[in-house]
């Protein structure tokens, strides 16, 4: 489990015998650190503590100094989809039961996140293998780590950033915008390849380029993308290239899981007419 960025299954656990869903601007996220500690986000409040890990079992304990947020930031959000300020939830929560609210009241989120810090702080944790099922004709199904308490609350994990995910080299195969969906017809030109010192190194269809990478929990934003080449290509690599510049220049502000085996990105802060992805396999042989 070290190495790798983890969120709830599905986004929800189980607290006192009841399924507890994540409100849309929630984003809980743990990762468990090298240094002994494990960090994450109850949903929108970060914490860091100090964690007793083992082959089975994982224990938090106290409070440490919060982890530095990104030296950047992305585009400017949509506050609608963001996590509000904690004097806004605050102020938020004594009307949020009186009207509608589409988003997800601050009420919601606060008993989300009551919730969360509850499961983790109930005592140890045990942690075993949750099996999935297996669909019909596919491979042996595969598993993903679950944490339980004495309580009996439990939580599946599943991977934001699995290990092995940097250093593995990815194609973009498909963008998308609100409901249209489209493949990268320059797709088998394009590498991405991120590094752990914060930046991405590739081809966009036809040259070279490098960018900065600012991972943020369960999400991640580009930032200076440039080329370092200057060839030109086939009429549609250039295009296929001027349109991913352009995606990557919004600095948009991406959810995402990946692995050695894909990864997705998805625009986490834009209005739903706007909303826009990424996807990538991994390139063959890697």
């Amino acid at each position: 489990m070290f190495g790798g960025i983890w969120t709830f299954d599905q986004h929800t656990l189980t607290v006192d015998g009841q399924q507890v869903q994540a409100p849309q601007q929630a984003s809980p996220w743990l990762e468990f650190r090298e240094d002994g500690s494990v960090a994450g986000d109850y949903g929108c409040t970060p914490f860091h503590r100090k964690a007793e890990l083992t082959a089975t079992t994982l224990a938090l304990g106290e409070d440490l100094s919060a982890l530095p947020s990104p030296s950047e930031t992305p585009a400017p959000p949509d506050p609608a989809l963001s996590c509000p300020t904690p004097e806004a939830r605050q102020g938020d929560t004594a009307s949020a039961t009186g009207g509608d609210d589409p988003q997800g009241s601050s009420a919601d989120l606060e008993d989300f996140q009551a919730k969360v810090e509850k499961f983790f702080h109930r005592g140890a944790l045990t942690i075993t293998e949750h099996k999935l099922a297996r669909q019909p004709g596919g491979p042996p199904p595969g598993s993903l780590p679950q944490l339980r308490n004495a309580q009996g609350d439990v939580a599946t994990l599943t991977a934001v950033r699995a290990p092995g995910f940097f250093d593995t080299e990815f194609r973009l195969t498909e963008w998308s915008v609100f409901d249209s969906r489209d493949t990268v017809k320059s797709a088998e030109d394009t590498s991405f390849t991120f590094r752990r010192d914060g930046t991405v190194t590739g081809k966009l269809g036809c040259n070279d380029f490098t960018a900065k990478v600012f991972y943020d929990g369960s999400h991640l934003f580009f930032r200076d993308t440039r080329l370092t080449t200057h060839r030109t290509c086939a009429a549609q690599n250039m295009h296929d290239e001027a349109a991913i510049v352009k995606v990557l220049d919004r600095s948009l502000y991406y959810s995402y899981h990946g692995g050695r085996s894909g990864l997705s990105l998805s625009d986490a802060r834009t209005s739903p007419d706007q909303l826009s992805g990424l996807d990538f396999d991994a390139a063959t042989g890697t």
